[in-house]
């Protein structure tokens, strides 16, 4: 199998499952409990929080362990949008956002919340100046995705944050890290955020693990009840066996982050110079994007249809856009009003720490032998 679907997810290393294994033999005990194994397990939780805390340069009892990134922007968004509301119910957020910030954006608008929704322009990339011109005195909160996970556009998340800050220095900034993070250097002493989100499962961690990075001193309100873990933010026994899963995830991802950029570069170069052949082949991802994701259409053959194809045929798994979505037309394509014919023939392929040039190699093949085989779709 060549695995080009990483923006998804990506592969557990197995330096991470064994990690896992040997915690869910030895360190069993509740985090909370009084006797020395429950001691034990803590000590161990408290030192992952440490190493996934130092990669973003944040102290350790800046980081709250959730389930995913998804519940990750959910405790933030929530719980900072309803810390606020006696004074600010105007909320800010781009228009090419994952479910995991759309959908809670939309319960709130139902709450009485002012949603102002900033879409891509047709390049895909976001207009910093528009999210930060729509700021008043009302704004409790601006939410951005640092990098998009359909078409990998990058926001400049400094300058945005500075930008409302000075505008209004109540409203409170978050940011969803879930594609950037351990990829781009992140410094949150030098960025001013209030909250960050991430998943293990998109640095080759297992699934069912999240961060959350709170500022020290935000104001925010539980929307979890039960046991008080995780200071109150997240309640629930957490799943040390998972939560140093990720932090040696993080060992291992952090100290070759700079590596691995070159190598995606070096595989995102390669993927478009060898597009080049296909005259049906449209690049939808901006100019400014991560190397990592690249977004496609192959016009002409309808996105399932051709990642079918390539799965069952060459053995490669590349996606029609988020794993989300599931099959479901591209909110963000959509977002950028692109043609009916560019959304339906979509493909995102996606780089993970796995993946080689000869993999590139097996995609471009496994293109051609889909416009030999396969039949135009009639319009």
């Amino acid at each position: 199998m060549i695995y080009l679907d990483n923006a998804a997810t990506t592969p557990v290393n197995p330096e991470v499952a064994k990690v896992i294994y040997d915690s869910m033999l030895t360190t069993f005990a509740n985090p909370s409990s009084l006797y020395s194994a429950g001691a034990k397990s803590e000590a161990e939780m408290n030192r992952a929080r440490t190493t996934v805390a130092a990669c973003i340069n944040a102290k350790p009892n800046e980081m709250y362990f959730t389930a995913s990134a998804s519940e990750s922007n959910n405790i933030a968004i929530y719980g900072m949008a309803l810390a606020r509301k006696n004074w600010g119910k105007k909320l800010i957020t781009t228009g090419y956002e994952h479910p995991a910030v759309r959908y809670p954006f939309e319960f709130l608008r139902e709450q009485g919340f002012e949603i102002v929704y900033i879409d891509p322009e047709s390049d895909g990339t976001i207009d910093e100046n528009k999210v930060i011109d729509a700021v008043d005195k009302q704004t409790s909160m601006v939410c951005l995705i640092h990098v998009n996970n359909e078409t990998g556009a990058i926001v400049d998340i400094e300058k945005v944050a500075k930008g409302v800050k000075a505008k209004n220095s109540r409203t409170v900034v978050h940011i969803d890290a879930t594609q950037s993070f351990l990829k781009y250097p992140i410094d949150v002493k030098k960025l001013p955020i209030d909250s960050l989100s991430f998943s293990a499962q998109k640095i080759n961690g297992p699934k069912g693990i999240g961060g959350l990075y709170l500022k020290s001193g935000t104001n925010i309100k539980a929307v979890f009840a039960g046991g008080g873990q995780e200071g109150g933010i997240r309640s629930g026994t957490e799943n040390i066996h998972y939560i140093q899963g990720l932090a040696k995830a993080c060992e291992i991802m952090r100290p070759e982050m700079a590596k691995h950029m070159a190598m995606y570069k070096k595989l995102h170069d390669r993927l478009l110079d060898g597009l080049k052949q296909f005259d049906n082949a449209v690049i939808n991802s901006p100019e400014n994007r991560a190397p990592f994701t690249v977004n496609i259409s192959f016009l002409g053959y309808r996105s399932e249809t051709l990642l079918h194809f390539l799965d069952q045929t060459c053995g490669i798994c590349v996606s029609s856009g988020s794993a989300c979505s599931k099959g479901n037309r591209s909110h963000t394509l959509s977002h950028m009003h692109l043609s009916n014919d560019r959304i339906d023939s979509a493909l995102r392929i996606s780089f993970g720490v796995q993946n080689t040039e000869s993999d590139v190699d097996a995609l471009l093949d496994g293109l051609k032998l889909a416009k030999e085989k396969l039949q135009k779709v009639k319009r």
